[in-house]
C-alpha cells in the first residue's frame, strides 16, 4: 500500500471509529465517506471498518470452510476498481464481503454494475443481507438512512446529516493541513454538534482544544481550565448570534448543552467547579430555548428553558431563575397565554428582588409591559416601559455577561412593537427612531426588528412609501441573519401594505422581499 493510500485509511479508520460512537450504521459510514473518496462501494466499505486489504483477504479465505479460497490481496484490489477498471467480483466473493461488512451485497455494487451479472447470480446478491449484524442498526427498519435517524433519536445522540458531514470533512480534511489537529477537530465537532461547532472551535487555541478532547473522551479530569473553555465558547456563541442568526448555530448550542450535562453527571469534582459548570449548562439551555424560541419554535424552545429553570433553581442564584422565567414568559406571550406570562413575571419578580442586577430587573419590567398591553392597559404598559427603559441605561460593570444585549435601543424596540398593537401610529413611529438612534451595531437582528416596527407605525400614520422604504432595509438584513421572528415580523409589516399594494413602492417592495425569499399572508398581530 502506497503511502498516501496508507494515510488515506488511517483517516478513513479515525472517521469511523468517531462515527461508530455517534450511533453510525456501516451504511452510513460508507455513505460519508463517499463525499470525500472518489471510490467504489466494495473499497468505501472497507475504508469505513478501517481494514487493510491484507486483513480482508485473510478474513475472506479463514471463511471458507473447506479451504478452498485463494483470494489474494492484488485480486481484491482488482475488484474494488471495477467496473471503471480491473476485474468484475463474483457473486460468492460478493455475499461473503457482506457478511464481513455488515451490510448487504446489494450495496456492494453499483445499480448499472449489477446488471451485468447473470440471473442466478443477481438472485443471489439481491438475497444475501446481513445488517442484522450490524450493532448500531436501529431495529424494525429497512435500512436507516441519515435523514431519518437524525430525526428519530434524542437529541443527545442525534446523527450528523450527510449535509453537515460535507462540510466537516471539508474543514478537517482540507482546510487544516495538521493531521493530528484534523482529526482532534472532526472529533470534538462530532461530540459538539456537527459541522456547525466548527466555527465556535476555532477561537480556541491548540491547547484548549487538546484539554477539552482529553475530557470529552473521559481521559483527562474536569479542571477550571474546562469550565473556562465552556464559558468562552458559550459567550461567543453568543455572539455569533447576534451576526448570523440561530438557524447555524442552534446544533452546535445543543451540543455543547448535552456536552456539559455529561460531565455534571459524572460528580467527581470540587462543588465550585461543579457550580460554574452548571452556570454554563444554564446559559447553554437559555441560549438554546431563545434560539428555537427565534426559530418561532415555541415547544423546542420551552424545553431546554425548563431544564434551565431546573438546573438554575438546584444552583440557587436569583438572576439566572428570574432570566429563565422570563423567557418562558416570552414564549408564553408570542402564544398569548397571558396566565402564563404573568405566572413568569410574578416569579421572576421575586427572584429579581434577592438579584443586584438592574439589567435583569428591566427585562422583567418589559413583561409586565407586554402583559398590560395585551390587556390594552396603555397606561399601565407605558409606566413599565419607562421603568424599563431607566434600568436598560444601568452600567454593565458589575452585570452578567450573558445580559450585556439589554440596552435602551432594545427596550425601545419592543416598545415601538406594543404600541402598534395598541394602534398607536405615532408614538409607535417615535419610539422606533429613538430604538434606531440608540441602536447597538453589534445586533443587526434588533435593527431588523426596529425597521420592520418602524414599517408598520408608518403604514398605520399612511407613510407608505417611508414604510416601504424601511421595510426594504429590513429584508437586506435577512439575507445575513437567520432569525424567523424577523422575517416573520416583516410579513405582518408587509401585510399591513396590503391597501397599497398596486404602488409602485409596495410593487419594488415585493420584488426585494422575494429575492430575499420572504413571504406574506394575512394580517399581522401579537407581541
Amino acid at each position: 500500500m502506497s503511502g498516501e493510500g496508507y494515510r488515506g485509511l488511517l483517516q478513513a479508520r479515525c472517521w469511523g471509529k468517531h462515527l461508530r460512537e455517534k450511533g453510525f450504521t456501516w451504511d452510513q459510514i460508507a455513505d460519508v465517506l463517499a463525499l470525500t473518496h472518489q471510490a467504489s462501494p466494495l473499497r468505501l466499505y472497507r475504508l469505513a471498518h478501517g481494514r487493510t486489504a491484507v486483513d480482508v483477504v485473510a478474513m475472506v479465505n479463514d471463511a471458507d470452510p473447506a479451504g478452498t479460497a485463494t483470494l489474494r490481496e492484488s485480486r481484491l484490489y482488482e475488484f474494488e476498481f471495477w467496473p471503471g477498471a480491473g476485474r468484475r467480483p463474483p457473486a460468492r466473493l460478493l455475499t461473503v464481503l457482506a457478511k464481513i461488512y455488515q451490510t448487504a451485497a446489494r450495496t456492494l455494487v453499483y445499480d448499472e454494475a449489477l446488471a451485468s451479472y447473470s440471473t442466478s447470480d443477481r438472485e443471489a446478491i439481491c438475497g444475501a443481507d446481513f445488517r442484522e449484524l450490524d450493532a448500531n442498526r436501529p431495529p424494525c427498519r429497512e435500512r436507516a438512512t441519515m435523514e431519518v435517524s437524525a430525526a428519530t433519536v434524542p437529541a443527545d445522540t442525534s446523527l450528523v446529516d450527510a449535509s453537515a458531514c460535507v462540510r466537516l470533512l471539508h474543514a478537517t480534511g482540507v482546510e487544516e493541513a495538521d493531521m493530528k489537529r484534523r482529526e482532534l477537530l472532526f472529533e470534538l465537532a462530532l461530540v459538539l454538534g456537527g459541522s456547525r461547532a466548527l466555527d465556535l472551535l476555532r477561537i480556541l487555541t491548540p491547547d484548549e482544544e487538546e484539554r477539552l478532547a482529553g475530557v470529552l473522551r473521559s481521559a483527562w479530569r474536569v479542571d477550571e481550565a474546562t469550565a473556562r473553555t465552556f464559558e468562552k465558547l458559550t459567550m461567543h456563541a453568543r455572539q455569533s448570534d447576534d451576526t448570523h442568526g440561530p438557524a447555524s448555530l442552534l446544533p452546535a448550542v445543543n451540543g455543547h448543552r448535552v456536552a456539559v450535562g455529561r460531565l455534571l453527571s459524572r460528580g467527581s469534582m470540587p462543588p465550585s467547579l461543579h457550580g460554574r459548570l452548571l452556570g454554563t449548562y444554564v446559559d447553554l439551555s437559555q441560549l438554546a430555548g431563545y434560539l428555537a424560541y427565534d426559530l418561532l419554535d415555541a415547544p423546542a424552545a420551552e424545553q431546554p428553558l425548563n431544564d434551565g429553570l431546573r438546573a438554575a433553581l438546584d444552583l440557587g442564584d436569583p438572576t439566572l431563575i428570574g432570566y429563565a422565567h422570563y423567557w418562558l414568559g416570552r414564549v408564553a406571550a408570542d402564544q398569548q397565554r397571558t396566565a402564563a406570562v404573568l405566572d413568569h413575571a410574578f416569579a421572576a419578580q421575586e427572584w429579581v428582588a434577592r438579584s443586584p442586577s438592574k439589567l435583569l430587573e428591566s427585562l422583567i419590567e418589559s413583561l409586565f409591559s407586554i402583559v398590560h398591553a395585551t390587556e390594552g392597559d396603555a397606561a399601565a404598559s407605558a409606566r413599565a416601559h419607562d421603568r424599563a427603559l431607566a434600568l436598560a441605561g444601568a452600567p454593565k460593570d458589575n452585570e452578567p455577561a450573558f445580559l450585556y444585549w439589554i440596552t435602551p435601543a432594545a427596550v425601545e424596540s419592543r416598545r415601538a412593537s406594543l404600541l402598534v398593537q395598541l394602534n398607536q401610529p405615532w408614538p409607535a413611529v417615535a419610539a422606533a427612531e429613538r430604538s434606531l438612534a440608540k441602536r447597538d451595531s453589534r445586533s443587526s437582528r434588533i435593527r431588523g426588528l426596529s425597521l420592520a416596527r418602524y414599517a408598520s407605525a408608518l403604514t398605520l400614520s399612511k407613510e407608505i412609501p417611508e414604510a416601504t422604504a424601511k421595510l426594504t432595509e429590513a429584508a437586506d438584513i435577512t439575507r445575513q441573519h437567520s432569525s424567523a421572528r424577523l422575517s416573520d415580523e416583516i410579513g405582518q409589516a408587509r401585510a399591513r401594505l396590503d391597501r397599497w399594494a398596486d404602488t409602485t413602492y409596495v410593487r419594488q417592495l415585493d420584488e426585494t422581499l422575494r429575492s430575499c425569499g420572504l413571504t406574506w399572508a394575512g394580517p399581522a398581530g401579537g407581541v
